[in-house]
């Protein structure tokens, strides 16, 4: 249930009691005027949703640099509700709080009477959540990323947080690529959205009582590129936005940086869509044409390939990330970062049953333009053996009617987008701060599933998807109804959103009744923190040596893919 919804039922049921007018719903003045959102009673938490921080992206500002606010107000404005989605093909959140250019917003979980009436109690840590979807989709508001369970926890444990969401643009409104846009400045839209809402939290933040100068920066999938091209834009400059980092499953190397030998037929033929192939400046002519006319030509769906993603423009990204870490140019400051055991299981291809196909797949289908040779020897290092491939530890079980060589491809295909740029990563980030590394391998819980129920309520997701990808992200965000209703499911949610937690206090995840988690330079191959269920064992440390071979071959490709 999205917090809003949440708020507004758990108004109704408490309204006439005590509880429900003790508090009245929270004001707080910022740089441009005042805002009321509101208060939580079940929780007590204040929420401030849909704040505008940058202007609309619609008309002249379409496909331009955010603009800032430039307005001020004397009245009090309503910060009650998501604002709507920025503009995807994919309607997730959106169906609930609407889409539009209008989008640019931010959302502000806090406990509730923070720094007000006279109570100047420490300023907090922020935690600032960067969605996922691939950069193609996806919003703030979408109830799995309901922050008021994390700082619930924050509280319970004597850590407390303030959580932040946003929006930003998607798909080609974000990250549209031409010799036109390249020329004109405006590259990179969905990394400035970003860098501009850190920007307005450094400004405002300490009016809802948190702290500007403890901002960590926390994203999954596409979230967690954004997050490592963040930590490298500008080279490593931070400018103060942010101080630590969370990267769930995805890295600045997972993500496509094609340039506009890429871009350019797929903006030409946008402008040739909507007419205005005649006009002396094409760019300038598409900030004319209608929403309504121009959304269904940006449909990232119907763009062959990978879609819109950030591009080298030689300022946001002076280089290409697997350079940029090589050469040190990101910033050094702690990160915690992690993959989830079967990452390839979501992308892996199906109907894949022989050694010349996955041949073929691998020399035209993961977009590196690997040499003959070079995928020999991939087959070579990944042998069509189910008991080596993914999802781990399934045995000889090969689940073929996803393919005979699915478990094989599996294996390929999460190495190459996610386990192999995560080592590459913490070898370079160990370097310069403490880095800690985690293997997420609990095989999340699904509310509707056409498996077997299992004993105690609730379904456990198909066995060949394995631990997926997203499936920590229940545990992280510790909402009851999404972890799953099984205590030891329970107590792993609780572990794993402590050590967030506790990281973003302090840049360390450890902590009394924690499992020792070590940085990952503590041994030569790297170590990673697995986190698991007791009835699994319980969370342990192990070296970073699974399918090495494999993965760092495959690293040393990154950048024939220009990564």
């Amino acid at each position: 249930m999205a917090v809003l919804k949440l708020a507004v039922s758990l108004l109704a049921t408490t309204l006439g009691t005590t509880a429900a007018i003790t508090r009245v719903d929270p004001i707080v003045s910022i740089k441009n005027g005042s805002y009321e959102g509101l208060y939580l009673p079940a929780f007590d938490q204040d929420i401030f949703l849909g704040i505008p921080y940058a202007q609309d992206t619609g008309g002249a500002n379409r496909f331009r640099i955010p603009q800032s606010l430039d307005e001020t107000w004397n009245d009090t404005r309503a910060a009650k509700a998501y604002g709507p989605g920025c503009p995807d093909y994919y309607l997730s959140a959106e169906v609930l709080h609407g889409m539009s250019e209008n989008c640019l917003s931010i959302n502000i979980v806090r406990p509730a009477g923070i720094r007000q009436n006279g109570n100047e109690a420490p300023l907090l840590p922020v935690m600032f959540w960067i969605h996922g979807g691939a950069y193609q989709y996806g919003g703030s508001a979408q109830p799995q990323y309901n922050l008021t369970y994390l700082v619930q926890k924050s509280v319970d444990i004597g850590f407390p947080i303030i959580g932040v969401s946003l929006n930003y643009r998607k798909g080609g409104w974000g990250n549209m690529y031409s010799i036109e846009i390249q020329g004109s400045g405006n590259t990179n839209l969905a990394l400035r959205d970003m860098r501009l809402a850190l920007a307005w939290v450094q400004e405002n933040i300490g009016s809802f009582g948190g702290n500007a100068s403890s901002v960590t920066i926390w994203g999954q999938s596409a979230g967690s590129f954004a997050v490592g091209q963040l930590v490298m834009s500008y080279g490593g400059r931070t400018d103060g936005l942010f101080h630590r980092s969370i990267q769930e499953s995805g890295s600045a190397t997972t993500a496509w940086c094609n340039g506009s030998d890429w871009y350019q037929p797929i903006y030409n033929k946008i402008v040739d869509q909507v007419n205005c192939s005649s006009a002396p400046d094409t760019l300038e002519c598409l900030r004319t044409i209608d929403y309504e006319t121009l959304y269904p030509f940006l449909n990232s769906s119907a763009i062959p390939g990978p879609g819109f993603y950030p591009t080298v423009d030689g300022d946001v990204l002076p280089n290409y990330p697997s350079e940029l870490l090589r050469a040190g140019r990101f910033a050094h400051m702690p990160h915690l970062y992690g993959t989830v055991s079967d990452e390839g299981t979501d992308n892996a291809p199906l109907g894949i049953n022989t050694d010349a196909e996955l041949h073929n797949y691998l020399l035209y289908g993961v977009g590196f333009g690997f040499p003959a040779g070079t995928v020999d020897h991939i087959l070579e290092l990944y042998p069509d053996d189910p008991a080596q491939g993914v999802p781990v530890n399934t045995g000889a079980e090969r689940f073929a009617d996803r393919g005979w060589q699915y478990k094989r491809v599996a294996a390929i295909v999460g190495d190459i987008f996610y386990h192999g740029p995560r080592r590459y990563d913490a070898k370079h980030y160990v370097k310069y701060s403490p880095t800690y590394i985690y293997r997420f391998n609990t095989r999340p819980w699904e509310s509707t599933s056409s498996n077997a129920t299992i004993s105690g309520g609730g379904e456990l997701a198909p066995a060949y998807k394995g631990v997926e990808h997203f499936s920590e992200v229940a545990f992280v965000f510790a909402n009851p109804t999404t972890v799953g209703p099984w205590p030891e499911y329970r107590r792993l949610s609780s572990q794993l959103s402590t050590q967030w937690i506790r990281f973003a206090h302090t840049g360390n995840p450890n902590g009394p009744g924690l499992p020792h988690w070590p940085q990952y330079d503590e041994a030569e191959n790297g170590l990673n923190l697995v986190l698991q269920t007791e009835a699994q064992g319980g969370s342990y440390v192990e070296d970073d040596t699974y399918r090495l071979a494999g993965r760092e071959y495959l690293t040393q490709w990154s950048r024939r893919r220009h990564v």
